[in-house]
């Protein structure tokens, strides 16, 4: 049965971040507690994941360290010799669209390795390409957590990377309050020049994956309802 937690913006990092810790401190030192933060584009991943990982730090020092799927997507050369460039470039941010199995290579080299030091991909959003071997996961690094679009789906292969996590975490989020957020996300990000392209993007690329995502989710995973998330900044 499906139980959405609804919990105000302040209280759930308090609570998430105190979940976390009490987990970590229960667990094999010689392991890093893994958290998988998945939601429909728009849900507020980035965000929830930058301000939990904020307070985990205040209380604990420099012991969490965030991973965001962006570094996955395919870079741009590799769109360009794809079946169908131009809807690849269009619906891109979609699953065939982010290096599924690098993705759960890493995922699987996280669970299987300890403590050992890893290093990640980011994303540049100025050059719309990933930056390899961007992020460094240390023997501090106690807690990584790993927000994006398919952290926590029931299909192969990505299926694979969820049952690595620890944790799975879903942020439970309106479309509606979704759509609104990627209209103004795409507008400030310049990906869009004005708000009906950018309305006309949101309905024909990332509410089809939020449908999509929705329909195969990986359970068990915590549902958690934030109704003053949009007090937050939008993803950069």
């Amino acid at each position: 049965m499906r139980v959405t937690v609804i919990i105000m913006q302040d209280a759930v990092i308090d609570r998430l971040s105190q979940l976390i810790l009490h987990r970590r401190d229960h667990l094999d030192p010689s392991s890093r507690l893994l958290v998988g933060i998945a939601g429909i584009p728009g849900s507020g991943k980035s965000s929830l994941a930058r301000h939990v990982s904020n307070r985990i730090e205040s209380i604990r020092g420099p012991c969490c360290v965030t991973v965001s799927m962006d570094g996955w997507h395919y870079p741009r050369a590799v769109l360009d010799k794809m079946d169908d460039p131009e809807t690849a470039y269009k619906r891109r941010g979609a699953a065939f669209t982010f290096d599924a199995d690098a993705f759960v290579s890493f995922a699987q080299r996280l669970r299987q390795e300890g403590m050992n030091e890893l290093f990640a991909p980011s994303f540049s959003h100025a050059d719309k390409d990933p930056i390899y071997n961007d992020i460094h996961i240390n023997d501090s690094h106690k807690i990584v957590l790993i927000e994006g679009l398919y952290c926590c789906l029931n299909l192969e292969p990505w299926r694979r990377a969820a049952e690595c996590w620890d944790l799975r975490w879903f942020i439970d989020t309106s479309p509606t309050i979704a759509r609104d957020r990627l209209i103004r996300r795409h507008i400030e990000s310049g990906i869009c020049p004005d708000k009906i392209s950018a309305a006309k993007r949101a309905d024909a690329n990332d509410l089809l994956n939020g449908e999509w995502i929705l329909a195969h989710i990986y359970e068990p995973v915590s549902y958690w309802h934030i109704p003053s998330w949009d007090a937050l900044p939008t993803k950069s």
